[in-house]
């Protein structure tokens, strides 16, 4: 589960008087240093002739903003924190990438750094005793639960339509064989049955098993699990490593990015991938370190078409026509399912004010070919080292999809 728009850089969609220029060669030293191990220093405002771009042949640039509020968060504490606290899943919406923690020190988990580097970005949720959302690092699991958000595109002085009831955003999910069972499986790793669970289908468990002993009630699970994070993201969900209570780390203890490393193979995070049961999805924020070792779960899955791997066509082109096959038949990046929902609902909209069709049988059509209408961000591509648009790596061509990519070949950048 991982909201996308917040991810897209807004910084290279800025009005060009309030940024610095900067052409993609010299962002791409500049990550390919920090991923070496050095950190340079920015260099706002310096100009440099752009070049043509690869699949469009025409002149761009990409650009950071003054501020350095995004080299603030690539460049982020090398170290991490470990911290132990209680899961909470009962009542709650777990899956297979997001779990709600609550820490023995809550202080502690507060300090950790935001997006610009400054504590007291960690969103407390009073409704789930105190607890914090914990997003595991970079994997995303398919969607058992997702209603995509976008801003209204009401024309000025518009009226509503009379007679016609506005377009729900409704609730989605993929195919359930893999986004739940991949909720179930993170919670069977950490010490959570799932056998006998009762899923509600927004997304909400409402009874599991721990110890032989059925747990109906919120917050009396009483697992103990090892969460080990250095930064929170926007939506104040700490970006963490998930392990089992029984791993041998203390809480408060700290770890080089060399010790987390060695420990990744034993992660929940690095274990999802090797299952099949989560895509790769990685951000600038991610230590080469760190990717390569995930990238190694990932590789072994792939290779034995384990989960996702055996029934993801999108390497060779997926036909997606309707709501109903995006849903159930197709397994699918859980990013281009949320990218592709926000440009469905978008259209949905547009429809409404505009006076178009929006029964449900025009709603039930989904039009690929607009996958874009939700914004085209700029991506890092690691086997050649270039920023490139994502229309560069997804083509859209008579309702079929195609990644030209591995997904772990994409960084995102923000």
């Amino acid at each position: 589960m991982q909201p996308d728009d917040r991810h897209s850089c807004p910084s290279l969609e800025a009005p060009e008087a309030e940024r610095a220029l900067v052409h993609p060669q010299i962002l791409g030293q500049l990550r390919e240093e920090h991923y070496a191990g050095s950190v340079p220093e920015p260099r706002a405002g310096v100009h440099v002739p752009a070049l043509r771009s690869h699949a469009t042949k025409r002149r761009e640039v990409v650009q950071f903003p003054p501020d350095r509020h995004v080299w603030r968060s690539i460049f982020m504490p090398r170290t991490f924190r470990v911290f132990r606290g209680y899961i909470h899943a009962v009542g709650l919406k777990p899956d297979g990438d997001t779990l709600a923690f609550k820490p023995h020190n809550s202080a502690a988990i507060a300090a950790l750094p935001g997006p610009d580097g400054a504590p007291g970005a960690v969103s407390f949720d009073a409704n789930t005793n105190g607890a914090v959302d914990v997003r595991l690092q970079g994997i995303d699991a398919l969607e058992t639960h997702f209603q995509p958000a976008v801003g209204d595109p009401k024309p000025p002085g518009a009226t509503a339509p009379v007679g016609v009831n506005k377009p729900s955003a409704g609730n989605h999910q993929q195919r359930l064989d893999l986004s739940r069972g991949a909720a179930n499986t993170l919670l069977g790793m950490l010490g959570i049955d799932v056998t006998n669970a009762d899923w509600h289908a927004w997304g909400y468990l409402n009874r599991v098993t721990v110890g032989g002993v059925v747990v109906a009630a919120k917050f009396q699970e009483n697992v103990e699990i090892v969460v080990v994070a250095n930064a929170v993201e926007r939506e104040g969900r700490v970006l963490g490593w998930i392990f089992p209570g029984s791993v041998a780390l203390a809480d408060g203890q700290t770890l080089t990015e060399a010790a987390l490393a060695a420990l990744v193979k034993q992660s929940c995070n690095a274990r999802m991938l090797a299952a099949g049961l989560a895509y790769p999805y990685y951000f600038m924020t991610l230590a080469t370190a760190l990717r390569a070792k995930l990238n190694t779960a990932v590789g072994a899955a792939q290779k034995a078409q384990r989960g996702v791997w055996a029934v993801d066509t999108s390497a060779v082109g997926v036909a997606i026509p309707t709501l109903t096959a995006l849903h159930g038949s197709v397994a699918l990046l859980p990013y281009l399912f949320r990218k592709l929902l926000r440009s469905w609902r978008l259209a949905a909209l547009k429809a409404y004010w505009s006076g178009g069709d929006v029964s449900d049988a025009a709603l039930e059509v989904l039009d690929v070919g607009r996958l874009f209408d939700s914004g085209n961000p700029y991506v890092y591509t690691v086997s050649d080292r270039q920023f490139l648009r994502l229309d560069e790596l997804i083509s859209v061509s008579g309702g079929v999809l195609k990644l030209s990519r591995k997904p772990q070949d994409i960084v995102f950048l923000e």
